[in-house]
């Protein structure tokens, strides 16, 4: 067992450690093969982290950018994701809560408004199929399913309000009650919203939580929070997944530098497949892995299948499209 766990952590740090080298030189005085391999290593990290990091800058850009005002014709301000964001962020169950953003691509709406400049009414309803997560497909995937929000059988949600009344405690809060219709269940719920005005039109933010077993959601609570933090911000662009996760620490040459093309996942993979099922779980993930391993759970049902387990290892090595290497910390707003 002992030296199973030696052989474990060395392979990992071989996976995890950057710009490794050889001391090895072929008997002619010219660079071993390895050592060729590993200068290749070296150039192909650094330049699949430059390119992290200017997709991470872009990104990070991206989640700055300065609010615009909605134009009302009418009294009205049509909603749509070239104007309008809705965000989530959901959560594990327990002390490690590794959240997890995700946002829907795909909706429209329309904020009316009063002469008065006060709320008339707030309505939108999105595509919950066009989700995306920026732990990829993964678990895009699973919240897709059935576990979750399944999308075949649910396509849609929608939120239709019924007022709009100034919170009499919090100054410049103004609370939405309205009805919100999700895997064919309504609830009435309560968004409380910042308002802005200008000549240019409207602004709007709110951030809420929802309890997703109140709309049926009832599965794997003691794994995944019941509550999901949603973020709607009117003024601000859908961005999707790829803007999202910009913003990373560039590149610098770190990636897969140094390994010399050497190392596939997939066999790495099983030799901590200690019962062969295809899948890390338990005493196959030793206590010096454990934070990474649990960062490739991209569907967060606590165990890593090789797939997760390839696309985390390739993510490290490329650098982590723009999580991984020197150079500039996270973008601005990147999250």
């Amino acid at each position: 067992m002992k030296k199973l766990i030696y052989l474990t952590l060395a392979t990992l740090v071989a996976f995890s450690t950057t710009n490794l080298t050889t001391q090895a030189t072929a008997q002619d005085g010219r660079p071993s093969a390895r050592q060729g391999g590993q200068q290749r290593g070296q150039r192909g990290g650094q330049q699949r982290g430059q390119r992290g990091g200017q997709r991470g800058q872009r990104g990070g850009g991206a989640q700055a950018a300065k609010p615009v005002s909605v134009a009302l014709e009418d009294g009205v301000a049509k909603l749509s994701p070239d104007n309008t964001k809705v965000d989530f962020v959901g959560t594990h169950a327990g002390n490690n809560p590794n959240p997890r953003l995700g946002g829907f691509k795909k909706f429209d709406g329309t904020l009316a408004m009063n002469e008065d400049g006060s709320i008339k009414s707030l309505m939108i309803e999105f595509e919950v199929g066009s989700m995306w997560t920026e732990a990829g497909d993964g678990l895009t995937r699973h919240l897709k399913n059935a576990d979750f929000l399944d999308v075949e059988k649910y396509p849609k949600a929608k939120f239709v309000s019924k007022s709009a009344t100034a919170d009499e405690d919090k100054e410049g809060v103004i609370n939405i009650v309205g009805d919100f219709t999700l895997m064919e269940k309504t609830n009435e719920i309560t968004l409380p919203v910042m308002l802005k005005k200008d000549d240019d039109g409207v602004q709007l933010t709110s951030d809420f939580k929802l309890d997703r077993t109140t709309f049926g959601m009832d599965k794997m609570v003691q794994r995944v929070s019941k509550e999901v933090g949603i973020k709607l911000s009117v003024g601000q662009k859908t961005t999707g997944a790829a803007a999202q996760q910009g913003g990373g620490r560039g590149a610098g040459g770190r990636g897969a530098g140094g390994r010399g093309g050497r190392g596939n996942p997939a066999d790495f993979f099983k030799t901590l497949d200690k019962d062969g099922d295809g899948k890390l779980a338990g005493d196959e993930i030793t206590g010096r892995m454990k934070d990474r391993i649990e960062a490739m759970d991209a569907d967060g049902d606590e165990v890593v299948t090789m797939e997760e387990f390839t696309a985390g290892v390739e993510k490290m090595r490329s650098g982590g499209g723009g999580q991984r290497g020197g150079g500039g910390r996270r973008g601005g707003g990147g999250r």
